[in-house]
């Protein structure tokens, strides 16, 4: 895959007017593109004060039904063609204090192995 792209959605249910309405803010990412995949990208968005994540609690994203819509679209050299993925994560799979591990490593041979089943694992950094 080439020329990767990623986007993500924040969608909440607030109030507004006295009716609970979906809202959806785009997050600002540290890296939208990449030129080529390389063996994992984690995609991240700073949580700084300009972020509409700052200061919220686990009790606050449930409250407002959060979640996260993820957006990766790349091209396709071997068939010339543009792909799409999507995945979606409720406030209920984020895992607060997490650090995801390194799913690769260097075999005997030196050769880089991606081990596809690790993709996902993460470590607690704290509670």
């Amino acid at each position: 895959l080439m020329e990767l792209e990623a986007t993500i959605l924040l969608m909440t249910v607030e109030e507004v007017d006295g009716r609970l309405q979906r809202q959806f803010k785009e997050l600002k990412l540290e890296r939208t593109k990449i030129l080529f995949f390389p063996l994992t990208w984690t995609i991240v968005h700073p949580i700084d004060t300009a972020s509409p994540l700052y200061g919220k609690t686990a009790g606050q994203l449930a409250a407002m039904e959060t979640e996260f819509v993820i957006l990766i679209k790349g091209f396709d050299d071997t068939f010339s063609q543009i792909v799409n993925a999507r995945y979606s994560y409720r406030h209920d799979d984020m895992v607060w204090g997490g650090k995801f591990q390194q799913a690769f490593r260097v075999s005997p041979e030196g050769d880089l192995v991606l081990e596809l089943d690790r993709v996902h694992d993460h470590k607690r950094l704290s509670a």
